[in-house]
């Protein structure tokens, strides 16, 4: 060692404390994350299938479409309108966070007016694929006056 001791050690210290700093700088931008929100607003073809269960004849897909809104600027706040094949309509209203890979996580549910108690609850990822979004999910049904169907998946694709 050349010098004062208790220079290098000063030396050693700021160093240290720099490669620190440079250390953190570099790990924050990684722990928060990047860009807004999906903007999935829009009109979407899809379809649902109950779970299978015991005792209970094997589901049929069911096809729906259905009309997503969405705060503006692509925000959080999402609802719309679910059309099924029988011609039922339900309102729903749900929350957009981000995702992995640039998709986005849809948590939403609506009761059924037309049976008081019903709710689904679904949840699902937006993901896009070329110009158009596609999810998939999961949702699941309180009271739907049919043992046979409780839950099941979900896919959607933008028209």
């Amino acid at each position: 060692m050349n010098g004062n001791p208790r220079r290098t050690v000063t030396r050693l210290a700021i160093a240290l404390a720099a490669l620190s700093l440079v250390a953190v700088a570099a790990w924050l931008p990684a722990q928060t994350p990047k860009g807004k929100l999906c903007c999935i607003a829009g009109e979407y073809k899809g379809s649902n299938l109950a779970d299978q269960l015991p005792n209970c004849p094997v589901p049929k897909p069911e096809a729906f479409t259905m009309t997503i809104s969405q705060a503006r600027g692509c925000g959080a706040d999402v609802w719309g309108r679910i059309s099924d094949s029988s011609g039922n309509v339900n309102e729903f209203k749900g929350t957009l966070t981000r995702g992995l890979r640039g998709c986005c996580v849809l948590k939403a549910s609506f009761s059924d007016p037309g049976h008081p108690g019903h709710v689904v609850n679904f949840t699902g990822e937006f993901c896009k694929h070329g110009t158009m979004w596609q999810a998939s999910g999961t949702y699941t049904e309180t009271n739907s006056g049919d043992p046979c169907k409780t839950k099941g998946t979900w896919k959607i694709t933008q028209n």
